[in-house]
């Protein structure tokens, strides 16, 4: 080949490879907003760290807790490092932003180390063979070494093993706590200030309320799935009040449509007759008073399932008792019992109702490990859910599994210690169930089964946390600090 047409050809490679090296503008910039977890720092490091450990990585000793610094990956076999070479190590910087706030940055750093012995190494071995008597003691080297010693090292945000470890923290299950055994905290009324308490029944009873309309919010979809006999399942994240908002849209909706509607929620039924004497009182502050003397709303560790909002649903369905719907709550849980056990007797609870009243609509609202038409979840291959039970015994079951935005909810969870702790954690919903916010609430039926077995989705929208319903401060949140901003790439 002559000279001229070599040289072209090798500017025309080198022009092909410089083309499809990607510059410095197209690497992926850092997110423009920091994620904050409601987690304390070490928590986070500590689930980051358990994160890594389970995808193979050990680590290096850190001076700083702040720090972790996995070990390089391990290498290539012998046979196959004559040649480029890429190992990865994880840096993890942890910030804390409050006492319940923390930000956890991962760094992915790899390093590619440019050989050129793969075709020299047949020759390099015969030229050191002839000219050392001692081949053997030569280490490293000297060609070997200067190889070895050419390499690049990169190092650049791994935002999709940071969206891992938002979905262990922030996708978990919360805790139901069953407290049978505990003393609930002792009612004090008198220090709720009269902004505290409900107030429908201010409106009640007086010229307006005959033109009001008792369903100002329509959940689109829903509509046509209603029928005689028609068991619809929720399957909430407890603690928002988003989630108890709109299954109150599905209550009132089904009942305007002219159907006699059961709400089902998840309350000890020893708080029944407590809930029946509320329904049918007025809803002044002493009778909001008197229904939180139960022992449920008193527990010392509280969770979604005793918050504002579950009490504002109960307000609203006294509402409209008040206005002439046809729609009887029922507390259908159990303290007496864990695990699948609980599931059955709240399951015989429905099989019960359904045998003597087989045309009415029932609207369950219950956590979403409950509502699952498949056996077993991550921690208890054995577990049959409640909803698993009634596939068999309701002939029209539909189960809604929650579609929501990124929001905060009030949950309970065990601690690194092994301790029991409620509070606002942050909601991130699955790629699965996840919606943008800003939409009205909707039930959309899914084309097969989920894997967890539901049938549809209920989407919420963006959610918000109720706090506990003897929380003097409602549904107010504490104050929170700014989250840290992201360094931009210049």
């Amino acid at each position: 080949m002559p000279p001229r047409v070599l040289l072209f050809c090798l500017v025309v490679w080198v022009a092909g490879c410089a083309g499809s090296t990607p510059r410095p503008d197209s690497e992926p910039s850092g997110p423009r907003y920091e994620h904050v977890f409601l987690k304390p720092l070490e928590e986070a490091l500590a689930e980051t760290r358990q994160l890594l450990s389970e995808k193979g990585y050990g680590f290096e000793r850190s001076e700083d807790p702040t720090l972790m610094l996995t070990t390089w990956s391990e290498p290539q076999a012998p046979g196959h490092q004559w040649g480029n070479q890429s190992q990865y190590r994880y840096l993890v910087s942890g910030l804390r932003v409050g006492p319940r706030q923390s930000v956890v940055r991962i760094y992915r750093m790899w390093r590619t180390v440019i050989s050129n012995n793969s075709e020299q190494r047949p020759n390099l071995y015969k030229f050191m063979q002839h000219h050392h008597t001692d081949f053997e003691a030569q280490e490293p080297y000297p060609i070997e070494k200067a190889n070895r010693d050419r390499e690049t090292r990169v190092g650049l945000r791994d935002l999709p093993l940071e969206k891992e470890l938002k979905a262990r923290l922030e996708q978990n299950v919360g805790i139901e706590v069953i407290s049978r055994n505990v003393a609930p905290e002792p009612d004090q009324p008198r220090l709720r200030a009269p902004e505290f308490y409900l107030d429908r029944w201010k409106s009640e009873g007086t010229a307006q309320a005959p033109v009001v309309t008792p369903c100002p919010q329509e959940v689109r979809g829903l509509t046509p799935l209603l029928k005689p006999g028609l068991t619809l399942l929720v399957g909430e994240q407890l603690g928002s009040r988003e989630t108890p908002a709109v299954v109150g849209d599905m209550v009132c909706q089904s009942s305007a449509a002219g159907f006699s509607v059961v709400l089902g929620l998840s309350i000890p039924r020893t708080e029944q007759e407590r809930i029946n004497r509320y329904l049918a009182s007025p809803g002044a502050p002493s009778d909001q008073d008197e229904l939180l003397r139960g022992p449920f709303w008193r527990r010392p560790f509280q969770d979604g399932r005793s918050s504002r909002a579950i009490m504002d649903l109960i307000d609203r369905v006294r509402a409209l008792r008040h206005y002439g719907l046809f729609i009887t709550l029922v507390a259908y849980d159990t303290e007496e019992a864990v695990g699948s056990k609980r599931d059955a007797l709240l399951a015989e609870v429905w099989e019960a109702r359904r045998k003597g009243h087989p045309d009415e609509l029932f609207v369950i609202l219950a956590g979403n490990t409950h509502t699952r038409t498949v056996e077993g979840t991550q921690w208890d291959r054995d577990f049959v859910p409640m909803a698993k039970r009634l596939v068999s015994s309701e002939q029209a079951l539909l189960t809604f599994d929650l579609s929501y935005a990124q929001g905060q909810r009030w949950g309970c969870d065990l601690s690194r210690d092994a301790k029991l702790v409620c509070n606002i954690v942050n909601a991130s919903p699955s790629e699965r169930v996840a919606a943008p916010p800003g939409q009205s609430p909707y039930v959309k039926l899914l084309s097969e089964r989920s894997e967890e077995g539901y049938h549809g989705l209920l989407y919420v929208g963006a959610l918000s946390p109720s706090l506990p319903a003897t929380s003097l401060g409602g549904h107010v949140l504490p104050p929170t600090s700014k989250p840290p901003t992201a360094p931009q790439r210049k």
